[in-house]
């Protein structure tokens, strides 16, 4: 077993220890995003890419070297650049433990693009024709994906193993096993150990990755045939249903993109690396390379679907991403139909195209992945525009996101809003501005303060409604629900609630009672409570109201109208409340 391999894993191991133990102590480099988002892009890149470039015939030590220096600056320019972009969210809140070190999504976008440019860069060659060898890179690719997925089942059993082990000593009292297994100390850096060991027996056993790899082509291959069938009957029967009930689901591209890339991945694991037979026989060979061409139109389907969602919404950083997808998918798609035209042999040209793709796959995830064309920034901006121009209401602006997933890029835009900045011609301004300096406020994105106290007290009049007409929430009443503690309070004042503030006298001791009911967002209508006035300018949290009226809109609107047009009123109960044993019991009639 390679040694060597070993001791890499080990030092990543104690890099990502020390980095989680820096978050539990609080210093250097945790508080610091750039420097630990650095750091971490470096503690996961590195080793994976000396074990990737392991045994690569055509690589030698010095361009082995310069990869691995290159692979290296790149990812921490890359890791460096995503902390800076999330470093306001660490500065602003209160504990930057509650932060991932990491986006997951950045994190798979990283990855793939480290493992689609190992191949690029080993296997580039000057003198050969196109510049690299397609039956080489498709080697080394797959023999990295198979060792990789086998190293991380390998290492998953180990601890599975591990647990079973544990558990069975704690049956009879020895528990120590247990306790050490658990402890980050242990954990992490035996986690890098044993994955650097499953890759290391990967690496010895070729024979044995080469014949997985095989297994699994030689399944998926004849799966082709099946997703082109469907592709054929779906474009057939388009002219007939046509694409409403597609639309419809509110995930046609989704569901388009998921489909072309199964069939690119089917396709690929019958043509390998193009120098074997492919697996059909000539006539439903032909018949597969006729069908091809309908993913094209699966894919133009998709890029409509896709036109219509942003000309409705915006830019979002999920379309973004899913504009680069649906680029690649179709860049795959076309390639693949040119061996229609060459005609040289069954899909020819998959070898081609799959290069030139992976060139605009890794020009790609570096632009999304950097500030050149961050796909935070670009949704920031196209949502910003939208509600500046009023093309969407102060209610329809996703301000968590600005908030909590765009960054230093939605950081800006939210201090812009809170500033009022652009929004002079908007009638809507300070209810804008009201939200921004909320959501700025919060320091948490679940289960925290609803930011609520950054409100002045006009926003917060523009917030609620008061009925009966004439009435006036009194300043008093406004703190109130500032800064009540109650749940049902704080529903009142989340950013997109609406609340209707009813003065009625439930005790008729001369004093209104305040009912405050959630008129918005509608799922949450089905309850209300109220402050019980003892005195003028003295609201006490009193209780709840059971509306039960959430999920029928017709009843809940004649309910609101009931209590606007005056015809709601107070009804005494028919039997009154028993106190029995210090207990108070209410009765509940038969109706």
């Amino acid at each position: 077993m390679n040694r060597l391999l070993l001791l890499v894993g080990a030092c990543q191991g104690w890099l990502l220890w020390a980095l989680w133990k820096a978050r539990e102590l609080k210093v250097w480099p945790a508080g610091d995003p750039a420097s630990e988002r650095t750091l971490l892009y470096l503690g996961l890149v590195l080793p994976l890419a000396f074990y990737l470039t392991e045994n690569i015939e055509t690589l030698s030590r010095q361009r082995r070297t310069l990869l691995l220096i290159g692979v290296g600056v790149l990812f921490a320019l890359l890791g460096g650049y995503s902390g800076w972009a999330e470093n306001v969210q660490f500065s602003n809140v209160g504990d930057f433990l509650s932060l991932p070190p990491a986006r997951p999504s950045d994190l798979l976008a990283a990855a793939i693009l480290g493992f689609v440019i190992i191949p690029l860069w080993s296997h580039f060659d000057r003198t050969a024709k196109g510049g690299w060898s397609y039956q080489r890179l498709f080697e080394t690719a797959w023999r990295n994906a198979v060792m990789v997925s086998a190293a991380a089942v390998l290492t998953g059993v180990f601890w599975v193993a591990l647990f079973a082990g544990a558990m069975l000593m704690k049956s009879i009292g020895i528990g120590f096993v247990n306790e050490l297994i658990q402890k980050a100390i242990f954990s992490i850096p035996t986690t890098g150990i044993v994955f650097g060991a499953a890759i290391a027996l990967g690496l010895a056993r070729a024979d044995m990755v080469v014949n997985l790899r095989r297994f699994w082509l030689s399944i998926s291959a004849w799966l082709l045939p099946l997703l082109l069938f469907f592709s054929v009957a779906w474009v057939v029967a388009l002219p007939f249903t046509g694409l409403e009930l597609l639309f419809k689901t509110r995930n046609a591209g989704f569901i388009l993109l998921w489909f072309i890339a199964l069939s690119i991945n089917f396709a690929n694991a019958a043509y390998q690396d193009g120098n074997g037979e492919q697996p059909y026989g000539r006539l439903l060979g032909k018949a597969l390379e006729y069908a091809w061409p309908t993913l094209l139109v699966l894919a133009a389907v998709a890029w409509w679907a896709m036109k219509l969602r942003i000309d409705q919404h915006g830019w979002t950083e999920d379309r973004v991403w899913g504009v680069f997808i649906l680029i690649l998918a179709t860049l795959y798609a076309a390639g693949y139909t040119w061996s229609l035209v060459v005609r040289r042999a069954w899909l020819s040209s998959i070898g081609k195209a799959n290069i030139a793709t992976a060139l605009v796959m890794v020009a790609g995830l570096v632009l999304l992945l950097s500030p050149l064309a961050d796909a935070r920034r670009l949704s920031v901006h196209s949502q910003m525009g939208r509600l500046l121009n009023g093309e969407i209401d102060a209610d329809k602006m996703d301000y968590a996101y600005l908030r909590w997933q765009a960054g230093r890029y939605g950081q800006e835009a939210l201090n812009t809003l809170a500033a009022g900045i652009g929004l002079s011609d908007r009638a809507d301004k300070e209810i804008i501005a009201g939200k921004a300096r909320q959501m700025l406020a919060q320091t948490k994105r679940y289960g925290g303060n609803s930011g609520a106290e950054a409100l002045s007290t006009d926003q917060v009049r523009q917030r609620i409604r008061v009925l009966p007409q004439g009435d006036v929430a009194e300043d008093t009443l406004i703190k109130r629900l500032q800064t009540g503690s109650n749940w049902d309070e704080k529903r009142c004042l989340q950013m997109n609630a609406h609340c209707l503030l009813w003065m009625v006298d439930l005790n008729e001791d001369g004093l209104k009672e305040v009912v405050v009911i959630v008129e918005k967002p509608e799922h949450q209508t089905n309850s209300a409570f109220f402050y019980h006035r003892s005195a003028p300018q003295e609201y006490k949290y009193g209780g709840t109201l059971n509306l039960g009226v959430g999920s029928d809109k017709k009843l809940r609107e004649r309910m609101l109208a009931d209590i606007e047009n005056g015809s709601a009123r107070i009804v005494r109960p028919q039997f009154n409340d028993l106190e029995i044993g210090g207990r108070r019991i209410t009765t509940v009639p038969v109706r």
